[in-house]
């Protein structure tokens, strides 16, 4: 078996992950642009562009309809994954090295480094599915 090679980031690459069903490939990296991938030939099918720093992580929705992205920029920010639409940014009092969707894709959970003043704090986002770009909150952790 010969290995597929991603070529596309300019940095070193931060987070690779498969969503559920296996067929596509989400990596995070310090070039500031997450990327989507066909897992079966390496192709680049896009970008997530609008994060100021490195993506530590990022995990996709159960049912891949969306990304959610820590970044260095002191941002979690959602996407739609298929038209590649910045659907949310959550401001975080410092940069957020891990993000995780629930098994139900209806919450997720950031952790942000201690920064400045800033202790540092996990956070619990709920959204509801059927509006999700006006219904999505912080809950204390």
């Amino acid at each position: 078996m010969r290995p597929i090679l991603l070529k596309g980031h300019e940095r070193s690459i931060t987070c690779v992950k498969y969503n559920a069903d296996g067929d596509l490939i989400f990596t995070a990296a310090k070039d500031l642009v997450p990327t989507l991938w066909f897992a079966d030939s390496g192709e680049r099918m896009g970008t997530y562009n609008g994060h100021l720093g490195a993506v530590w992580d990022l995990d996709p929705s159960w049912d891949s309809v969306m990304l959610v992205t820590a970044s260095a920029d002191q941002q979690v920010k959602l996407w739609e994954i298929e038209t590649g639409e910045e659907l949310l940014t959550y401001p975080h009092p410092g940069p957020v090295r891990s993000v995780s969707f629930d098994d139900a894709g209806l919450r997720f959970v950031s952790c942000s480094d201690k920064f400045s003043d800033s202790p540092p704090s996990i956070q619990i986002f709920v959204r509801c599915v059927a509006s999700c770009a006006t219904t999505t909150h912080p809950q204390p952790a």
